[in-house]
């Protein structure tokens, strides 16, 4: 008696479970999608739909202020350095100016001093 009551009782089930038979499956009336809303930007091949990385849109918001921010940089050491070595330049142009000076000054106290020693030797000699 308990296997009568499971017959139907399997057979209820099978019907909720819909058809079996692929005959079957195929007369049963199917539900179409639903309308399918496109985005309304047009999409390539190449392109897909997935957000674009921080690191991309940090490199895409800063790329242009971060290069003039560097080529000033660059441009403000240029400056700074050939002004340091014309700095530098123009000081070792006053020593060595300085020093010629001095040389200078020595090579005539010493041609001074050779001249009154030959006109003093010649005053000597003749007056022997």
């Amino acid at each position: 008696m308990a296997a009568r009551q499971m017959l139907p009782l399997a057979r209820r089930l099978a019907a909720a479970a819909g058809p079996s038979t692929a005959r079957a499956r195929l007369l049963q009336p199917q539900t179409l999608p639903s309308v399918v809303l496109r985005p309304s930007t047009r999409r390539y091949a190449g392109s897909t739909s997935k957000q674009p990385s921080a690191t991309s849109q940090f490199y895409k918001m800063f790329t242009r202020p971060i290069a003039k921010v560097l080529l000033l940089a660059v441009f403000t050491y240029q400056v700074v350095y050939w002004s340091w070595m014309k700095l530098e330049a123009d000081e070792v142009r006053e020593e060595r100016d300085a020093t010629i000076a001095e040389l200078e000054a020595t090579v005539g106290a010493y041609d001074k001093k050779k001249k009154e020693r030959e006109e003093a030797g010649a005053e000597g000699k003749k007056t022997s």
